[in-house]
């Protein structure tokens, strides 16, 4: 085996074990469950007040402001997703707009290509972002605000959170 070749192994098992944890931690965060367990769950999982559980990719609009998940989304892939995805997840020259890729895409592959990295063509490649502990913690942020995007639910730009202005007559 070429020294290379030894490399190459050393420096992709570590990413592959970083892909399968995080897709054991994606299951483990989702339950655990089996898909019925998960289609059971999913009909009585609302709280005492009607709501119903948050998911991968849910987020909450209310005129034009996003939930703070979906908003540190937006912050989370200005960071690390712009330079190559271009603004709003438009995409770009050389990477595809992740608004069409969340809609294609389930929350599990959209975070197991973020965790693993893809090599698209010969040339091009999307790097894993598995050593990367800010974007794996904003996986679901990302997707969010990528679904929330792609459904033309919130415009390009800096959104606003809800309820972080007050109003000035709220007793001043």
């Amino acid at each position: 085996m070429t020294e290379k070749a030894r490399r190459m192994i050393v420096t992709q098992i570590p990413r592959w074990l970083v892909a399968v944890g995080a897709t054991g931690m994606l299951l483990l965060a989702a339950g655990g469950m089996m898909p019925a367990q998960a289609e059971e769950q999913d009909q009585t999982a609302e709280s005492a007040d009607g709501a119903a559980s948050s998911e991968p990719g849910d987020y909450t609009v209310v005129d034009g402001k996003v939930d703070q998940g979906t908003y540190d989304g937006y912050i989370a892939y200005t960071r690390s997703c712009m330079a190559c995805h271009g603004p709003d997840g438009l995409g770009s020259s050389f990477a595809p707009s992740l608004m069409k890729k969340s809609q294609s895409r389930t929350f599990a592959e959209f975070a197991r290509t973020i965790a693993a990295g893809m090599e698209i063509q010969p040339g091009r490649v999307m790097p894993s972002f598995a050593d990367d502990e800010y974007v794996l913690s904003n996986i679901e942020n990302i997707y969010s605000y990528m679904k929330a995007r792609a459904a033309g639910d919130i415009g390009r730009g800096r959104p606003k959170v809800i309820g972080e202005e007050q109003d000035s007559d709220d007793g001043n």
